[in-house]
């Protein structure tokens, strides 16, 4: 059995619970000793299985009978909402003869949760205030020191071990030491703060004697002050209590939050090395994560990864805070923070499915978390044919069985808010925009004026640079400025092959090394529309496509149109126009941002040719959508109806019938 408990610790230290959950199953088959049980109740409580952890729990409790195995059932109780039951197994720790102090520090933390959780607010401050007594019983006699391993009760209770850190100061004794968690120090003190008693053990730390385990609290009811927005506290006040700690002394536990301190200074604009700082945790990864709780092991990932993310425009960089954010994920599942941000690394290199799976994941987590929301809103292309699945796994993940119940309905309202939410926005664009043009405008033609004055010379083709710059400018704003005005289409009948012809050589005109087909199945009808809008559109589209291919001295590029079934909505077809080219693609994180004003991937490009196509498009009942492959090509699909039903007569997406 001891060689299964040993597999099963290192299978858990490289992150791995599933298999560290097998093989002490079978260690815990295979013996009537309470360590499996007591082992998988940790690995299940950290990953926030709280039925399996009340299952081991009990069974811990069963074969050994004692403190460290009740004050254990009853989190595991609490944690399943069994509050009563939670209560007596804690209670009956607290009257254990010999109990711990660093225990009867937990036990008084967890019954103030249950009454907490029992709506018992002053029962809570009262318990809050116990376990921080007790806390304070365990370092002022015997000299505490700081843990490095899991905690001195149920995680280390079946001999992993702890090993102490050594004191400083004063307050060193000759008494046999007790070790401190510093994590079970951190929830002791956001609890007395939570619940206004922070004056009070203030006061209790202040006449602590000189140690590293005095240091520790000092500064986690500091941090926990801070973090409840106490304007007396500032930042360095709690970098001086941990930088008071010798650096030899506190164990992994302490390095690591003097590195999350340096850190979050460093997130601040101060001068950090984040190199320095990403090896030293991976050299703190390397040597002792496996001394530190789950808790601080997620933390300690969660960490590296946070630093990666800075620099994730470096593929290597991503992939690091990609796989550090997993890998911290795998110690505490329910850290919806650091799965929001696992899920925007992977949408920002372009995996939609990787990102769809991510944000399910916080959302299941906690479904009121509004990172998680605006992650999930990131996903939903109002133009994309998935839209209804993607919205109906999104409200599975938050809700179990509302996605099959709205699925139908919440897709149109999505496409609606987002609709109005960009008419909006670009309405108030639009009309600043224009003061911005007319200056513009006015600066154009006084430097016009300017240069007629001057003599020629270095002053007059200074100023004829200046009038050139500034016309470009105003062209090109005025160009941005219309693409944001939904247009409103002249209708007549156009006769659409004349039209297509036209727009494919004027497009070869502009890109001649580029060949440009076109390809019609059968008869074209004259559609209703306004011609030169329509010409305008397609030929942005049959434009971008050649300049692409241009770009990289690869690719071609195919127009085809074809008429294909409307639905059941209308008796008339829906023409379908494909503009595919085999250029460079485009890469994935880009796709969802093609469509906005201003945005382009090209280096000289104004970002407003897409745009202008696509409300041109919506302005005549029509629908546009784009697919994309880096080293494959792109290819645009544009749908318009060909009778006057417009919007009405399309489905979501085109059929897949042709008729033709």
């Amino acid at each position: 059995m001891s060689q299964l408990l040993e597999l099963g610790e290192r299978y858990w230290a490289l992150g791995l619970p599933a298999a560290a959950r097998s093989v002490l199953g079978r260690a815990l088959a295979a013996s009537d000793d309470a360590a499996p049980a007591l082992r998988l109740t940790d690995i299940a409580l950290a990953q926030g299985d709280v039925q399996a952890a009340r299952a081991y729990a009990g069974e811990a409790a069963r074969r050994a009978p004692g403190p460290a195995t009740r004050i254990l059932l009853g989190r595991a109780q609490l944690a399943a909402g069994e509050l009563a039951a939670a209560r007596m197994s804690l209670l009956a720790a607290l009257d254990a003869p010999k109990l711990a102090a660093p225990d009867r520090a937990r036990v008084h933390l967890e019954l103030s949760r249950a009454a907490q959780a029992q709506g018992d607010t002053a029962g809570a401050g009262a318990q809050a205030g116990a376990a921080f007594d007790a806390l304070v019983a365990a370092i002022a006699p015997s000299g505490a020191v700081v843990a490095s391993g899991a905690g001195a009760s149920g995680a280390r209770a079946f001999g992993a071990g702890t090993s102490g850190a050594g004191t400083s100061g004063a307050g060193a004794s000759a008494a046999p030491a007790t070790a401190i968690d510093p994590a079970l120090v951190e929830e002791i003190c956001t609890a007395v703060v939570a619940h206004d008693r922070a004056g009070d053990a203030g006061e209790r730390v202040a006449a602590l004697p000189d140690s590293v385990a005095a240091r520790v609290v000092a500064a986690s009811l500091l941090a926990a002050r801070h973090a409840a927005g106490d304007p007396t506290v500032g930042e360095r006040a709690i970098d001086a209590e941990l930088a008071a700690i010798p650096a030899d002394a506190g164990g992994p536990a302490v390095a690591l939050r003097r590195l999350e301190r340096r850190a979050r200074r460093a997130a601040a604009g101060t001068r950090e090395d984040l190199g320095a700082l990403l090896a030293e945790l991976e050299e703190l990864i390397r040597t002792s994560a496996e001394a530190l709780t789950a808790a601080d092991r997620a933390r300690l990932w969660f960490l590296v990864g946070s630093l990666s993310a800075d620099g994730a425009a470096d593929p290597a960089t991503r992939d690091r805070a990609e796989d550090a954010y997993r890998k911290g994920l795998a110690f505490q599942p329910g850290h919806t923070g650091a799965a929001c941000r696992l899920a925007l690394l992977v949408l920002e290199r372009g995996d939609q499915a990787g990102a769809l799976a991510e944000i399910e994941r916080a959302l299941r987590i906690d479904a009121s978390h509004g990172l998680a929301w605006r992650n999930a809103a990131r996903m939903l292309d109002a133009q994309s044919p998935t839209l209804g699945v993607v919205v109906g796994r999104l409200l599975d993940a938050a809700n179990p069985g509302a996605g099959s119940v709205a699925g139908g309905v919440a897709p149109r309202l999505v496409t609606a808010t987002a609709e109005v939410a960009r008419h909006d926005v670009l309405a108030g664009v639009y009309a600043h925009g224009h003061r911005v043009k007319n200056l513009l405008g006015i600066i154009g033609a006084r430097t016009r004026s300017a240069r007629k004055l001057a003599a020629d010379g270095d002053l007059h083709d200074r100023l004829k640079d200046l009038e050139t710059d500034v016309t470009a400018l105003y062209e090109e704003w005025a160009q941005y400025l219309r693409s944001m005005q939904a247009p409103t289409p002249t209708v007549e009948l156009v006769p659409l092959a004349a039209l297509l012809h036209e727009v494919v050589v004027a497009a070869q005109a502009r890109t001649q090394a580029v060949p440009i087909a076109l390809e019609t199945a059968g008869a074209l009808p004259d559609i209703r529309g306004d011609r030169m809008l329509l010409r305008e559109a397609l030929l942005n589209l049959v434009s971008n496509a050649a300049e692409a291919c241009a770009a990289s001295s690869r690719g071609d590029v195919a127009v085809r149109a074809r008429l294909i079934a409307a639905g059941s909505h209308s008796a008339s077809p829906i023409l379908e126009l494909v503009v595919a080219d085999t250029g460079p693609g485009i890469p994935r994180a880009h796709l969802g941002r093609l469509f906005v004003p201003g945005f382009t991937t090209k280096e000289t490009g104004s970002g407003v040719g897409l745009a202008v196509a696509e409300r041109v498009v919506a302005a005549h009942h029509g629908r546009i959508t784009l697919e994309s492959e880096e080293g494959t090509g792109t290819t645009i699909t544009v749908t318009l109806p060909t009778d006057k039903a417009g919007l009405s007569s399309l489905p979501l997406w085109p059929a897949e019938r042709g008729l033709s």
